[in-house]
């Protein structure tokens, strides 16, 4: 999907007119007009604002796809916000149930979201590389 298509995805979706979206970054409406034709391409600048404005990313803006560990990230942070898990969480350490060096209570909350997110990932690296090492070893 080219670029002018994304964004008259997200100016849709986002209940705008090609007026309107000019109109909250101060250009002209042709200049919408023409991103969306792949006529022109808006500058840096511009893209950040369009992510404001969709309420994105300009990642996303571009069609690139998020990295994994800013996915894990994500999802580790909507699991702090969950206040079930939350509960869980205070039950099992009241129980012992972290076990860090020098005790869970050293590490911040964040420090002990970034910690599980990379270990994920490293699992999950690990187990590409075993599955793709043992698929060339068939061969």
């Amino acid at each position: 999907m080219s670029l002018g298509s994304r964004l008259r995805e997200l100016r849709r979706a986002n209940k705008l007119t090609q007026k309107e979206v000019a109109r909250n970054l101060e250009i002209d409406n042709t200049t919408v007009s023409k991103w969306e034709a792949d006529i022109y391409e808006p500058n840096a600048d511009t893209l950040d604002k369009l992510a404001t404005l969709y309420e994105t990313s300009v990642d996303q803006i571009l069609g690139r796809k998020s990295s994994a560990l800013h996915s894990k990230l994500q999802a580790v942070q909507k699991m702090k916000n969950d206040s079930a898990l939350n509960e869980q969480s205070a039950d099992s350490e009241t129980k012992g149930g972290r076990a860090f060096f020098g005790g869970a209570d050293k590490y911040t909350e964040e420090e002990l979201a970034i910690a599980d997110a990379a270990a994920k990932a490293a699992i999950e690296a690990y187990r590409k590389g075993k599955a793709r090492a043992q698929k060339n070893d068939q061969k």
